[in-house]
C-alpha cells in the first residue's frame, strides 16, 4: 500500500465521491451499491477498479468502516452539511487526519506496506523546504542532496511526486499554480480545534498545539523526525523560535484574511520569527496569537 502510488491506490477525487456518497446515505451502503453509484458501469471504463482501490485504501485508514459487505463511515459531521463546499471540506480534514494518525505510520521511513508513510513523509519533506524556491518540478534533486541515506528518498521518479502533488493539493497543503507550497488552507482548517473564537495563547504554544493537529509542520512530530535526517549544509536548519517558511506564509495569510491575530505583548517572554523570502523578519515576531470571534474581523 501506497498513497503516492495513485494508479493502484486512489486519487483524491474517487475519494471525495465515495466519501459524499456515504455521507448522503441514511445508513450503511453494500459495497456493490456504492461502487455502482460512484463508478457506473456505463460510464466507467476500468470495471470500477479505481473506485475499488481508493475505497479499500481508504477503508484501511479507518475513513470508512466495512461490516456484512456494507459500508459506513467512521466519522460524521455534527451537523447537516449544507452544501457541496462544506461536504467537501469535511472530507479534506478528515482525511488529513487520517493521513497523519500514528496508527497510519508506523515506519515513517518504510516504502512497501507503508500505509499512510509515503504521502506523510512527503508532506513532512516539503514542508521544511523554502517554499520561494522549491517547485514541484525540483523535488527530486533537493531530496537527493539533503538526505543523504538513499533509502531515505521518497521521489526517486515522477511517479510518486505526482502523487504527492494530487494529495497536497487536496489536503490543503498545497496552493498550486499560484504557490506549490502553501498549508493554509491545513492550518484554517484545523484551527477550530487549535483555538476557539475569542481565545488567545501565547505563540509559542499556539505553534504546539497545530503541530499536535498537523504533525507535519514546524514542531511536529513527523516534521522533527524528517528534519533530524536532513544534511544541515544542504538546507539550514531554522534557529530557536523561527517558524518555516511555509507555516509563517500560512500565519500572514490568516492574518491577512482576518481570522487570526498575530500580537506583540511586553507580558510575555516567549516569541516566535516569520521567515520570509530573503530570511527570518525580524519586524515580523509575535509574542501572541488571538482568534477573534465571527464578526469582530
Amino acid at each position: 500500500m501506497s498513497l503516492l502510488n495513485i494508479t493502484n491506490d486512489g486519487l483524491p477525487n474517487v475519494l471525495v465521491q465515495l466519501h459524499a456518497t456515504v455521507l448522503r446515505a441514511s445508513k450503511p451502503i453494500p459495497i456493490d451499491e456504492l461502487l455502482d453509484t460512484v463508478a457506473p458501469p456505463k460510464v466507467v471504463q476500468d470495471d470500477g477498479t479505481q473506485a475499488r482501490q481508493t475505497l479499500n485504501r481508504w477503508t484501511q485508514l479507518g475513513l470508512f468502516q466495512e461490516s456484512g459487505g456494507a459500508i459506513t463511515v467512521n466519522e460524521r459531521p455534527p451537523v447537516s452539511l449544507s452544501s457541496p463546499q462544506v461536504l467537501l471540506a469535511f472530507t479534506r480534514r478528515t482525511a488529513c487526519a487520517r493521513v497523519l494518525a500514528s496508527e497510519n505510520n508506523p515506519d515513517f521511513w518504510a516504502l512497501e506496506g507503508a500505509m499512510a508513510a509515503d504521502l506523510t513523509r512527503g508532506l513532512a519533506w516539503m514542508l521544511a523546504q523554502n517554499i520561494y524556491c522549491t517547485p514541484f518540478g525540483a523535488f527530486e534533486a533537493l531530496e537527493s542532496r539533503q538526505l543523504l541515506d538513499e533509502n531515505q528518498w521518497l521521489l526517486r521518479n515522477g511517479t510518486r511526486r505526482t502523487g504527492l502533488r494530487y494529495w497536497a493539493r487536496f489536503l490543503g497543503f498545497s496552493h498550486e499554480p499560484f504557490a506549490d507550497i502553501d498549508p493554509t488552507v491545513a492550518v484554517r482548517d484545523v484551527l477550530p480545534s487549535v483555538l476557539e473564537e475569542g481565545e488567545g495563547i501565547d505563540a509559542v504554544g499556539f505553534v504546539d498545539r497545530l503541530a499536535g493537529k498537523l504533525p507535519v509542520i514546524d514542531n511536529g512530530r513527523w516534521q522533527r523526525e524528517m528534519r533530524a535526517a536532513l544534511d544541515p549544509n544542504a538546507l539550514t536548519p531554522l534557529r530557536s523560535g523561527q517558524l518555516s517558511t511555509a507555516l509563517s506564509r500560512a500565519l500572514l495569510n490568516l492574518r491577512e484574511s482576518g481570522e487570526l491575530q498575530l500580537l506583540r505583548r511586553s507580558d510575555v517572554n516567549t516569541s516566535i520569527a516569520l521567515t520570509g523570502q530573503q530570511g527570518i523578519r525580524n519586524d515580523l515576531e509575535f509574542s501572541w496569537i488571538e482568534r477573534p470571534r465571527a464578526g469582530v474581523r
